[in-house]
């Protein structure tokens, strides 16, 4: 069932991109890794947006926030429109560790060109740019 295959190829992606965050970094804990890919994903949110994202409360997003940038894997910085607040931004402690994903991935996407024909590669990427504008939509 195409369900069940799409849940176990996308578990398989974060499992290893948690794997080897915390691998890369023995210092950060599984929730941290997860918190500094929402993020990054969310490109520099305040903390007001994160901690409505996460669904915690603002004090309760600050303390995780401190630590994070305690490990240097954070940095706040003023937000241009209004002084009072601060936008997030991960940094290259981060990114440093978030290549390996990376790596990951073009060594499957290599490994994927390799078992299948190119017409097969170039539908699957067809595909997965349909999903991926489908998915956006409901952003």
């Amino acid at each position: 069932m195409l369900s069940r295959e799409f849940q176990e190829v996308y578990n398989i992606f974060k499992m290893n991109f948690y794997a080897s965050m915390c691998a890369n970094s023995k210092e950060l804990t599984m929730q941290e890794a997860f918190s500094l890919d929402i993020i990054y994903m969310l490109s520099n949110p305040t903390i007001l947006e994160y901690a409505n994202y996460m669904g915690i409360s603002q004090p309760n997003a600050t303390y995780k926030i401190n630590q994070m940038i305690d490990k240097g894997y954070l940095t706040k910085e003023v937000c241009n429109t209004d002084k009072r607040a601060f936008r997030l931004k991960v940094t290259s402690k981060f990114l440093e560790c978030y290549r390996d994903n990376d790596r990951y991935i073009q060594k499957t996407l290599g490994d994927i060109e390799n078992i299948f024909s190119k017409e097969e590669v170039e539908l699957l990427e067809k595909m997965l740019m349909t999903i991926k504008d489908y998915m956006s939509q409901g952003e």
